[in-house]
C-alpha cells in the first residue's frame, strides 16, 4: 500500500523486532532490518537521517514512547504514528501528541490519502528549514 501512495523517490524499508514477520516481508522482495525498535543504535545500524521518513504502527503497546524516544535520539525528525484501530480523538492519540510534539499521529485513512502527502510535504520542508537553520548557525571560522 506504501508503494502506490509514496512519490518514486521514496525508498520503503522496514524495520521490525519479529524474524518471522522479518521472514514474510523478505519473501516478496521488501528490504527490511531486523532489531529491537526501542534501542538507538538499531536505528543508526539503519542509516536513520533527518530526512528519513519514519513510520510507526501504533498498537496499543506501552513501549511505543521508548520506540519513539529511541528514534528522536538516533536523529529522527519526520515521525509519524499509524494509530491502528484508534479514532483520531482518542485519548492515546493526545498522550503521543503531548509527549512528542513533533511527532505527526495518522488514522488508517488519513495515511492512504491527500492529508498524508500534503503532511510529508510538509514534514520535509521542516527538515530543510532546521537543517538550514542548523547550518547557519555555525560559527565561521577565521
Amino acid at each position: 500500500m506504501l508503494d502506490s501512495v509514496l512519490l518514486p523517490s521514496f525508498d520503503v524499508e522496514f524495520l521490525v523486532e519479529s524474524r518471522p514477520l522479518a521472514r514474510r516481508l523478505h519473501e516478496p522482495g521488501l528490504a527490511l532490518s531486523i532489531g529491537d525498535l526501542r534501542r538507538t543504535d538499531t536505528y543508526v545500524k539503519a542509516d536513520l537521517s533527518p530526512s528519513t521518513c519514519i513510520i510507526v504502527e501504533d498498537t496499543g503497546r506501552k513501549t511505543l514512547k521508548h520506540v519513539l524516544e529511541a528514534i528522536r535520539d538516533a536523529g529522527g525528525t519526520l515521525i509519524y504514528v499509524l494509530g491502528m484501530g484508534t479514532s483520531p480523538g482518542d485519548r492515546r492519540e493526545d498522550e503521543i501528541k503531548a509527549a512528542f510534539p513533533d511527532v505527526s499521529y495518522l488514522s488508517m485513512t488519513e495515511m492512504f490519502g491527500p492529508p498524508f502527502l500534503t503532511e510529508v510535504g510538509r514534514s520535509l520542508t521542516r527538515a530543510r528549514v532546521q537543517q538550514y537553520q542548523r547550518y547557519s548557525a555555525m560559527p565561521i571560522a577565521s
